[in-house]
Order: C-alpha cells, then structure tokens, then sequence
C-alpha cells in the first residue's frame, strides 16, 4: 500500500489530498474497473429482490443465519413414505398406473363425510394426503414439492412445513366441502359438483399448494410470485375443468396468509436488531 501527499497550487485554497491506492490502482478506480459500471443493486437480482422470499431486513428469531440452510427432512420423508405406498397399491390402468381406491376407502377424503361422518373425515386429512390416487398425480406432487416444498422447509425448518402441509390440507378440504355442501345441490346441481361430491380426495397437492403459497407470502411484495401460482392454477383448471382447484386455490390462501405473517416478524426482527443512530 503507498500513500502520496500533493503539495497546495499556490492559487488554490490550502489543503491536502490523500490518494490510496492498493496494487498500483487507486480504490475508486478499481471498484470501477472490476465491475460492470451499474451501481450497486441495479443488478437484474437487485430489481427482483423484492419479489423474492427471504430479502427481507432480517430472519425470524430462532431461524439459523441467512446462508446456511436445513436439510428438507420432512419433504423428503413425505415422498419416500408417499411412492412406498403408491408402489404397494398401485395397479395397472390402462396406459397409467392408479390405487385401487376400494380398498383404501376408509383412509381417503370423501366431501359428504363433513356432515354424515365428522370424526372419520378429520382422520381421513392426515391419511389421505399420503395416498396419492394415480402417476400423474404422484409425479406432479413430488415436481411441487421438490421445487417448492423443499425451498421453503430448508428456510423456515420442518415443523414449520409439516404445519403449513397438514394444516392448509385441512383447511382446504373443510372449506372446499363446506362451499360444495352449500351450493350442491340445492342452489346449483351442476356435472362437476356432483362429481366432487360423489368421488374421493387424496394426494398431497393441497398440502404443496400451501407451502407454495407460504413462500410467496415470506416476499416484501408478494403478489406477483402469487398471482404466478394462481395462473398456473387457473391453467390447468381451464384444461381439465374439475373441482380441484376449489382445493388448491383455499390451501394457496392459507399458506400465503401464514407466510405473510412469517414475513411481518423478520421485519420486525431485523429493524429491532438494526444498530441506532450514533
């Protein structure tokens, strides 16, 4: 490191100027030289910040520090359980694979159950999410879960996810029965709601709708990466034209509202934690 002093102009005012430099070149130079010209944060990541999860000031209290990372036990466990028992129930039909679900009745999701069968219908929303009914259902959850799930668990840790899982699983299949026993079919006795109505629920889309929805709600501004997972949502619902999405769109809800308020504390937490003015 060298430091050269320059002696006053005599027609300027006295004073010294101090220029550092470090390897031959002055600082502010090599700051310019060696990056690409834009300030700091203008980078495209820069401008998408706001949009992501976890950019916020600070992390929830108790949670490990922003650059290490948990190991994503309870996705992992869900689908190891999930393709065991697929793989031990699933029967050939036709160009796919699917459970014979006669014979896991009793341990799947069924809407009339809210009013005939209570208690039943309450065990079914911690059974049934394990039963995933054919491949491409089975496929589609481990996609969600892999991409969504896991980023969100590895983040907020897993009784965070395994509660945002089950949790808007229940309230997505206690809201979407109770609007389909509202409606059906006394006010609206339509193909799909007697559909609903009759076939069983199981799988765990619902529960990776909610986690999808709480990773969007840990952004500073949420909705975009929201209304992406709605669209993709309303995408599929405009091809197959199922009840389905009255279930994915409740458990998106919920979890989006649960991430909201993930994302209120580590603000809080990261303006408490912030050093005050000297």
């Amino acid at each position: 490191m060298t430091t050269s002093v320059r002696s006053p102009a005599p027609s300027e005012p006295r004073r010294i100027a101090l220029a550092v430099s470090v390897g031959g070149v002055p600082a502010p130079r090599r700051a310019a030289a060696s990056g690409s010209g834009r300030p700091e944060g203008a980078s495209l990541k820069g401008r998408l910040a706001p949009f992501l999860p976890w950019t916020e000031l600070g992390e929830p209290r108790g949670t490990r520090p922003p650059g290490r990372r948990r190991m994503p036990w309870f996705v992992l466990g869900y689908l190891t359980v999930s393709w065991l028992l697929f793989a031990w129930q699933a029967e050939r039909d036709g160009n796919s694979w699917s459970i014979d679900e006669r014979r896991v009745d009793h341990l799947l999701y069924r809407i009339p159950r809210l009013s005939e069968d209570p208690v039943l219908a309450f065990g079914n929303l911690f059974t049934g999410p394990f039963l995933n009914h054919d491949a491409p259902q089975m496929l589609y959850v481990t996609v969600l879960l892999a991409l969504f799930g896991a980023s969100f668990e590895t983040r907020e840790g897993t009784r965070r996810a395994a509660l945002v899982f089950f949790g808007s699983t229940l309230a997505a299949s206690v809201g979407a029965g109770l609007v389909l026993h509202l409606i059906y079919p006394e006010f609206l006795d339509a193909t799909i709601l007697r559909r609903a109505w009759e076939r069983t629920w199981s799988g765990g889309s619902a529960g990776a709708f909610g986690l999808m929805g709480a990773l969007a709600g840990r952004a500073r501004r949420p909705w975009p990466l929201l209304a992406l997972f709605v669209l993709w949502e309303a995408t599929f619902a405009s091809l197959y034209r199922i009840y389905t999405p009255a279930f994915h769109l409740v458990a998106l809800a919920t979890g989006f509202v649960v991430g909201r308020r993930l994302a209120r504390r580590a603000e809080a937490a990261g303006r408490n934690a912030a050093p005050g003015p000297d």
